[in-house]
């Protein structure tokens, strides 16, 4: 029986990302549906950003261990540019202590979307 340090860093990355996914999620329904002052609160946006930091060194370690290249994987350089969209979206929706509906749908297609592109390994989700 061997150790697999990727196949246990994806798991970890697997987590943090459905993490990260019911987070915004949760933050989002919370503030969008019941005003909840909690959702934009300092220290849950200290939570949100460890595990988005967590999230990132997991999958540039992931990046380095299986020689990803995002000049050859079409799917890898969309996923990159989908988590740089994300990242304005969720900053749009809940950046500065307000919370922004139309930030916040455009965060859940671009998350969906990213979400996608993991599984089908395609920019195009397998439609062409």
């Amino acid at each position: 029986m061997s150790y697999s340090y990727d196949a246990q860093l994806a798991e970890i990355h697997t987590l943090l990302a459905w993490a990260a996914l019911a987070l915004f999620l949760l933050r989002g329904l919370a503030a969008l549906q019941f005003g909840t002052a909690w959702a934009l609160d300092a220290r849950v946006r200290l939570m949100v950003f460890a595990v988005h930091f967590l999230l990132v060194m997991t999958g540039l370690s992931l990046w380095a261990l299986r020689y990803y290249n995002p000049t050859r994987e079409a799917w890898f350089a969309a996923k990159l540019l989908g988590v740089i969209a994300f990242a304005g979206c969720a900053h749009w929706a809940m950046g500065s202590e307000r919370f922004d509906p139309w930030g916040y749908g455009a965060g859940l297609v671009v998350m969906a979307y990213l979400l996608a592109v993991s599984i089908t390994r395609s920019p195009w989700l397998g439609l062409f």
